[in-house]
C-alpha cells in the first residue's frame, strides 16, 4: 500500500485508539466470498441484457485493515480512498488459520467472535497477504492487556 492511503487510515483510526494502543499494520483485504452460483447468474444476466458486449465478475468487500496492539479495526475502502471505521475486533476475539494458496488469490479463514470470514486478496498481492497473516498470528498468539 502507499504511503498516503496509510497516512489517511491512521488519521481515521487514532482518535480512536486507547491509551496505550499502538497500529503494528495497515493493509488492504478483500473480506468475504462470492458463491459460484452468485457470479455465474450475474455474468449470464449481464451477458444477456448487454448481447455479450460486457463482462462481469463479483469481488468480496474492499477494506483497510489496521492492526494494533489490542484490537483489528476495518476502515471501508471506497475504491481506493479511505472511509470511515466499519467495524472494531479485540484480538482475543480472533482465530487465524493459515494462508491457502488458490489458482488466482491468495486467502484465509479468520473467525471473529465465532464467525468465520474469509480473508482474501490477489496472487499479486502475496507479500501483503504473508504481512497480514504474521500480523494477525502474532495477534491471536499476543496475551490480553
Amino acid at each position: 500500500m502507499n504511503q498516503r492511503t496509510t497516512s489517511r487510515c491512521t488519521q481515521v483510526v487514532a482518535p480512536t485508539l486507547a491509551e496505550g494502543e499502538q497500529i503494528q499494520i495497515v493493509e488492504a483485504v478483500q473480506v468475504g466470498k462470492v458463491s459460484a452460483k452468485k457470479q455465474i447468474a450475474t455474468a449470464a444476466i449481464v451477458g444477456v441484457a448487454t448481447a455479450g458486449t460486457v463482462v462481469v465478475a463479483l469481488k468480496p468487500r474492499p477494506f483497510y485493515l489496521v492492526v494494533t496492539n489490542q484490537r483489528l479495526i476495518f476502515v471501508n475502502n471506497l475504491r481506493g480512498r479511505v472511509g470511515t471505521i466499519a467495524a472494531a475486533v479485540l484480538r482475543s476475539a480472533v482465530t487465524v488459520e493459515p494462508l491457502r494458496p488458490h489458482l488466482l488469490t491468495v486467502s484465509m479463514t479468520v473467525t471473529i467472535n465465532g464467525t468465520p470470514q474469509r480473508f482474501s486478496w490477489g496472487r499479486a498481492q502475496a507479500s501483503m497477504a504473508r504481512r497480514v497473516a504474521d500480523a494477525l498470528n502474532s495477534a491471536s498468539s499476543a496475551p490480553a492487556a
